[in-house]
C-alpha cells in the first residue's frame, strides 16, 4: 500500500516535470498562438545594453552609435514560431502588444540595417539559435515605464523562426533610464516624445531643476520627404517644446532649441519624429 501510494507520487512528479515551460514575461503581454518556448531564465544584468542603432564589431568589441545601459533584472525567454509563421508576423504580434500598452518604441531595424546577426545572436543574447538570415531579421527596443523590451524575430537557414523576448526591469534608480545615458554619453532620446508630450516637457523639467550646472540643447528630427517643410515644421516644434519648458519657470538661457528635419533619416530609426537632448555645461 505505502510502495503504491509512493509510486503514485512519483508519477505525478514526474508528470508535472515532463510539462512544457511556461514563460515568464509582462502579464500584459501574450506569446504568438502555438509557439513552443525554447529557453527561459532570469538573471541579474548589471551592466545590460539595449542597442539604439546598427550593431558593429570592430576589433572584437560591439559598436553603435546609441545605447542605453541598465542595471537591473533580466528575464530572457525565446520561442520557435509554427511551421507558415514568419519574423514579420511574430515582431507585429509583440510589436502592436506594446504600443496598445503605453510602451514608447525607442529604435526598431529590420534586415542589414541592424547589422550582421550573429553578433545580435551570439553576442547580445548569447544565444545561438538566433543566428539567422540576415535579411529576415527584425528587432525593436522599447520602454514602458522603469521596464525595458527588446524583441528579436529571425528566421534561421533550416527555415525554423525563432523569437526573443528580454525583459529588462531597470533599478539603477533612474526611472527612465534616459538621464544616465545622458550624463554617460553627452546624448540621449527624450522619453515621452512625441507620444506623450506633457511628460517629455516634466523630464526636461525635471533633469533641469535637479542639476543647475546643466544647460541642454535640443534638436528635434522629423521624417519626411520635402526637406525645407520638415525643416520649418520641426524648428516651431522645437520652439514650442522650449516655450512649455520656459512656463515651468526653467531660465530660457538653460535651453536651447533646433529642429533638424529630415537632414539624418539615419536617427529616426523608423520613427516619425524624435528629440534628441545633448548636455553641455553651464557658463
Amino acid at each position: 500500500m505505502r510502495l503504491g501510494t509512493l509510486g503514485y507520487g512519483l508519477a505525478a512528479l514526474l508528470s508535472c516535470l515532463s510539462l512544457p515551460a511556461v514563460a515568464e514575461s509582462p502579464d500584459w503581454l501574450e506569446p504568438v498562438a502555438r509557439s513552443s518556448v525554447v529557453q527561459d531564465r532570469a538573471m541579474p544584468a548589471p551592466d545590460y545594453r539595449v542597442m539604439l542603432g546598427r550593431v558593429l564589431k570592430i576589433n572584437g568589441l560591439i559598436r553603435t552609435d546609441r545605447e542605453l545601459k541598465l542595471a537591473g533584472s533580466l528575464q530572457r525567454t525565446t520561442w520557435q514560431l509554427p511551421s507558415g509563421e514568419t519574423p514579420e508576423t511574430g515582431f507585429r504580434s509583440l510589436r502592436d502588444q506594446l504600443q496598445r500598452n503605453g510602451a514608447d518604441i525607442l529604435f526598431e531595424c529590420e534586415g542589414r540595417q541592424c547589422g550582421a546577426s550573429n553578433i545580435w545572436a551570439n553576442d547580445l543574447f548569447e544565444t545561438a539559435r538566433l543566428y539567422g538570415v540576415d535579411e529576415t531579421q527584425r528587432y525593436l527596443a522599447a520602454r514602458r515605464g522603469s521596464d525595458y523590451l527588446v524583441v528579436y524575430a529571425v528566421r534561421r537557414g533550416n527555415g525554423r523562426v525563432f523569437l526573443n523576448l528580454d525583459w529588462v526591469q531597470d533599478e539603477s534608480g533612474d526611472s527612465s533610464g534616459w538621464v544616465t545615458t545622458l550624463e554617460q554619453q553627452g546624448y540621449a532620446d527624450l522619453p515621452g516624445w512625441p507620444d506623450a508630450p506633457d511628460r517629455a516637457i516634466q523630464n526636461l523639467v525635471s533633469v533641469l531643476t535637479e542639476r543647475p550646472g546643466l544647460n541642454l540643447v535640443l534638436v528635434l528630427h522629423q521624417e519626411g520627404r520635402d526637406i525645407e517643410l520638415s525643416l520649418r515644421q520641426s524648428r516651431e516644434l522645437a520652439s514650442r517644446l522650449k516655450d512649455q519648458v520656459v512656463a515651468e519657470g526653467i531660465d530660457s538661457r538653460r535651453i536651447q532649441a533646433y529642429g533638424a528635419g529630415a537632414l539624418a533619416p539615419e536617427v529616426l530609426g523608423g520613427r516619425k519624429q524624435l528629440a534628441v537632448v545633448i548636455q553641455v555645461p553651464a557658463l
